[in-house]
Order: C-alpha cells, then sequence, then structure tokens
C-alpha cells in the first residue's frame, strides 16, 4: 500500500528546516540547490513544492508569522488572568529575540528581492496575524496592539544593529512596566492604575534629567 503523504504538513517541514539558512546566509547568497541541500531533499522535490526562491521567501514569512502566533495562544490559552497572562507573554518575548531577528532579516531580504506589492500583501498578512492576536490575548484594542508590534520591529532591528549592547532583555522590561498598567491595571482599579502611570512616568524623567554622576577614583 503507497505511503499516504500530507503535503502541507510536509511543505510547512521544509520551510522550517530552511529558516536558519535563509537568515543566516541571505536571499542572494544561496541556491536553490543550497537549499535542497540544506533541508535533504532533491532539488526536484524542491521545486515541486516552491516554484522558486522568492516564493519559498515569502512562504518563509508567513508561516514564521503563524508558528509565532500559534505559540502564543498555546501558551496563553489556559490562562484566564490577564496579570499572569501578561507576564507569560512578556516572558514570551524575552525566549524570541532569535526568533525575531530572524524574521527582521527575512522581511528586509524580500524587501530587497521580490515585488513590492507582493511583499506588501504578505508584511500585512503577517502583521495582522501578530496584531490580532495581541489584542485578543491581552484585551486590548487593536491599536494599542499595533503600538506593541511596532515597538517590537524597532527593538529587533536595533538588537541586530548593536549586538554587543545585550540589552534586548533590559529594554523589554523597561518597556513592559510602561505598558502594564494600562493593560494589566486599568480593568481592575483605574484610579490606582493612574497613580501607578504617574509614578512611572515620574521616575523616567527623574531619571532622564537626573545629573551625570562623576566615578570618584579612590
Amino acid at each position: 500500500m503507497p505511503k499516504i503523504v500530507d503535503h502541507d504538513k510536509y511543505r510547512q517541514e521544509m520551510l522550517e528546516k530552511c529558516f536558519y539558512l535563509f537568515s543566516r546566509k541571505g536571499y542572494s547568497n544561496i541556491t536553490m540547490k543550497d537549499i535542497a541541500d540544506e533541508i535533504g531533499v532533491s532539488t526536484g522535490t524542491l521545486y515541486h513544492y516552491f516554484p522558486s526562491k522568492e516564493d519559498i521567501l515569502g512562504k518563509l514569512i508567513t508561516w514564521a508569522g503563524e508558528k509565532n502566533v500559534s505559540d502564543y495562544y498555546s501558551r496563553t490559552s489556559s490562562i484566564d488572568s490577564i496579570r499572569d497572562r501578561f507576564d507569560l507573554i512578556v516572558a514570551f518575548w524575552k525566549e524570541s529575540e532569535e526568533f525575531y531577528q530572524n524574521i527582521m532579516l527575512l522581511a528586509i531580504d524580500m524587501y530587497r528581492n521580490t515585488d513590492i506589492e507582493r511583499w506588501k500583501v504578505i508584511y500585512n498578512f503577517f502583521s495582522k496575524g501578530y496584531i490580532n492576536g495581541m489584542s485578543e490575548r491581552l484585551n486590548i484594542s487593536r491599536q494599542f496592539a499595533s503600538f506593541i508590534f511596532i515597538y517590537f520591529l524597532g527593538l529587533s532591528f536595533h538588537s541586530l544593529a548593536s549586538p554587543e549592547t545585550n540589552d534586548y532583555n533590559a529594554q523589554i522590561d523597561v518597556f513592559s512596566k510602561i505598558i502594564e498598567p494600562f493593560i494589566v491595571d486599568v480593568p481592575e482599579d483605574r484610579e490606582q492604575a493612574a497613580d501607578k502611570i504617574q509614578e512611572i512616568i515620574s521616575t523616567l524623567l527623574m531619571d532622564a534629567f537626573a545629573p551625570e554622576r562623576e566615578t570618584v577614583v579612590k
């Protein structure tokens, strides 16, 4: 009896295997043969599932977005408390630094090497999935979720451009502290949330305008 192949599942497995090849070496530096060798299939099999390297790149970004949102939902599906859900999502953001960096690299590659209209379609699909997931899981508006999404685009680029600073997690700590009252505290007690927000802003302003301390060498 011939083996029944789940073609959609097999296609997803192939995409997962070549995800880091694209982000590590770059779209222009690899061939279809390189991709086939990386994932352990013949070039004929690769062309059967993906007609071109450009097609693989577009499907990789779609796959990465769906995987990220799926992981997001699976981790929070059994948690009712917004406070606990928020803490878990912050931890998830910290774990995902390299994954977000690789998506950023793929998006830049696609922007530079493919048709701009196709790039817009794929980017919109990716961003809407993330924004809708964030909005639903944290019970916030899509506008607020969009703000968080755009922040992470910038943070991912920053962590690529300045890897020696190693402050990705530190930046998330600051960001999460700022947005936490709006997500966690406002639904429970608006006055308490307002006091907390005011305290955070005052602290940030004091830190920003504090005179630089001179180091005293003894």
